[in-house]
């Protein structure tokens, strides 16, 4: 049975409307590259209208399901669809590492049978070599649990930590182990030479999909071209600052972030959340001046 297609409207910088299930594939963000004359740097966030992005409970932060959705979803899969190399953090690997720990898949989903199998397909047929991006994964030590699916598939992983670690004999077994370590500050790693190192690969395009943490370095190094979010019409109970986090930091908002404008806004109406009820939310990208 066919799924009834889903539009959205576009209300910045044109009226028109277009249909959700490739509106991101549009972005082609492989010719973005050689027009700013660098590699691509960009993220993606889900988020309420005052920025929220996940809420605590009693393992980890979560999307919360009063915002959670499928339409968001999608499009978050056809931006990642498009890297060379997707960024994450530890955290994450250590949860997916675990079998229901809650971590969304953003390891396997392009793999045939996965539950983007088609975004997979896609990537072979434009020219990817493997049908899931490399990983790169944030993180100051390196004793966390490495699931397989962060390295199978022809995928390269590569852990950025600190200079120290990098020098560490656990760093020697895992690139004995043909897993990419490199040292990328002191006391943490660098947002510049992060986006650096990644750009001397070779990765033209990359996404990072991680948390506001790891956000916050690119900023600080003034290496994020773009910033894409989804913004649910409506406002969580943040009344207690540590049970949330937020996309920036407190009180910030990507409406008013500095050196950012306003590329594009549409509006999708009568969006089923996680929770079973219907929102209406606004999907924006926000480039560096």
């Amino acid at each position: 049975m066919q799924t009834r297609q889903q539009f959205v409207h576009q209300i910045f910088p044109v009226a028109r409307q277009a249909p959700l299930e490739g509106l991101y594939l549009a972005e082609k963000l492989a010719e973005i590259p050689p027009t700013l004359g660098h590699s691509l740097v960009f993220a993606d966030f889900l988020t309420d209208r005052r920025g929220v992005i996940a809420e605590a409970n009693a393992r980890a932060f979560q999307v919360p399901a009063q915002i959670k959705n499928g339409a968001d979803w999608r499009l978050f899969q056809e931006l990642m669809a498009q890297a060379d190399v997707i960024i994450s953090g530890a955290a994450y690997l250590k949860r997916a590492a675990v079998q229901g720990a809650g971590a969304q898949n953003v390891l396997s989903q392009f793999e045939a049978g996965g539950e983007f199998a088609d975004l997979g397909a896609w990537r072979l047929r434009h020219g990817y070599k493997t049908r899931s991006p490399d990983l790169a994964v944030v993180t100051h030590g390196l004793t966390m649990a490495i699931p397989d699916s962060a390295r199978e598939n022809g995928r390269k992983l590569t852990l950025f930590t600190t200079r120290k670690e990098a020098g560490s004999g656990l760093a020697k077994e895992l690139q004995a182990e043909g897993i990419g370590v490199i040292g990328g500050g002191e006391d943490g790693v660098d947002g510049g030479t992060l986006a650096d190192t990644l750009s001397g690969m070779g990765y033209k395009v990359i996404q990072m999909a991680t948390g506001p943490r790891v956000l916050g370095l690119l900023l600080e190094a003034n290496r994020l071209d773009r910033l894409y979010i989804t913004e649910a019409q409506v406002e969580l109970d943040a009344g207690d600052p540590a049970a949330v986090q937020t996309v920036l930091p407190a009180g910030q908002s990507v409406h008013n972030l500095p050196g950012f404008h306003l590329f594009h806004n549409y509006l999708q109406e009568d969006v089923l959340a996680a929770n079973g009820e219907p929102i209406s939310q606004r999907f924006l990208r926000f480039d560096r001046d």
